[in-house]
């Protein structure tokens, strides 16, 4: 491969790629403002939910006569009983969102010092339905324990005697803590995933894109050999994807400054797994730099190469899905042999402030592996006058 050539090559396809804007605006734009859409979106729904979680809970009510436990959701003020012909129907509307029956002589069993009977009823298939009937629960089983206690007060029983454990929990971690934690399980699917796909769009216009304008043979015509042209059409897309990935970062960071608890807070990272994390997004890259290439010089045309790239984002989703509950300080030793999930696996160490040299050594061994096997395909893809000319 001659370098003067092959970077010819590149500031041409560079130059291409960049002024065509929809490139402009799938690479950049749409990487910076996925995040703060996202953050928006997450503080909307979250901000519903805490709402939701402060007011009183509407309930409708089935008894004979008041009853003490009645006397007690009132003054609570986190229950509000709403009175319907059709408790059924009002549940099925979420007017109400549980519906709660007190048994006859309810309290007559509990001065008796037996067991009284509620039931509650509630739509498992509605969210607001369940957390509120969560709430209500926590509110008769606080009635219930005060009972309780005076049931054992009336007998001299002494209630702190009979607590046989006491609790107290410390956490370890120096820094992060729940916000690292969140912040571990959402960032390396991410970053990966973008990682992977910056450079889809690139990739689809540099191969299947130049066969559909008829521009790929009058290059191939030049004095650069083939080598050459495919080096620089692989070093820009790996920069477009670099730089997709780099657009996605920005908007991660504008993402945190709008929204703090859009992956918690505490999250800050020394420069080395910084720059692990950055190695390894940079292989990823490299490894579907080739495979895009290939796939969109054996395509036909632009739309035949859409078709075909586009399941590499939902293959990608298998992985970062599977992951995302992975912790990073005690990660499987086989996850860092399979493809993908290594390098997840490498973010997730990287994140915890873990740098393990045996780790990192096996899986940049086996990115050089799949760089090398993705360059083979595409060199070999590129070679070939069938497909490079089919129509």
């Amino acid at each position: 491969m001659n370098i003067k050539y092959a970077m010819i090559v590149l500031k041409k396809e560079l130059k291409d790629t960049f002024r065509d804007k929809k490139t402009i605006f799938s690479s950049i734009i749409i990487p910076i403002l996925i995040f703060p859409i996202m953050a928006f979106a997450l503080g909307f729904s979250t901000s519903e939910i805490i709402n939701d979680e402060q007011k009183p809970v509407d309930i409708a009510l089935i008894t004979n006569g008041e009853t003490k436990l009645e006397t007690y959701f009132r003054e609570t003020g986190q229950i509000n009983i709403i009175n319907t012909d059709d408790p059924d129907k009002a549940l099925e509307d979420l007017t109400v969102k549980a519906i709660v029956k007190i048994e006859e002589g309810f309290d007559n069993k509990i001065e008796s010092g037996t067991m009284g009977n509620v039931e509650v009823i509630y739509d498992q298939s509605s969210q607001k339905s369940d957390m509120a009937t969560s709430r209500l629960n926590r509110i008769i089983e606080s009635y219930s324990q005060a009972i309780t206690n005076e049931r054992l007060k009336a007998i001299g029983v002494d209630l702190e005697a009979l607590k046989a454990v006491s609790i107290k929990s410390t956490s370890v971690s120096k820094d992060g803590g729940m916000g690292l934690m969140i912040f571990s399980m959402i960032f390396p699917m991410l970053i990966t995933i973008y990682s992977a796909i910056s450079g889809l769009a690139t990739a689809t216009d540099l191969g299947a894109g130049e066969k559909e304008r008829q521009t790929l043979e009058p290059l191939l015509t030049t004095k650069a050999s083939r080598l050459s042209i495919l080096g620089g059409k692989f070093f820009a897309v790996f920069i477009s994807g670099v730089i997709g990935t780099v657009a996605s970062l920005i908007g991660f960071f504008i993402a945190s400054k709008m929204n703090p608890d859009f992956l918690g807070t505490g999250v800050a990272l020394p420069l080395t797994p910084i720059l692990v994390i950055g190695v390894f997004c940079a292989g990823l890259n490299l490894i579907f730099s080739g495979l895009e290439l290939t796939i969109s010089f054996y395509a036909r045309n632009f739309k035949e190469a859409q078709t075909y790239l586009a399941p590499l984002s939902v293959i990608l989703l298998i992985p970062a899905y599977m992951t995302m509950y992975l912790d990073g300080k005690a990660v499987p030793e086989v996850y860092f042999h399979i493809p993908i999930i290594n390098t997840i696996a490498i973010i997730k160490e990287a994140l915890v402030q873990i740098i393990d040299p045996v780790h990192i050594l096996i899986v940049l061994g086996w990115t050089l592996v799949y760089i090398f096997a993705s360059l083979f395909l595409t060199v070999n893809m590129f070679k070939k006058e069938s497909v490079i000319f089919r129509a």
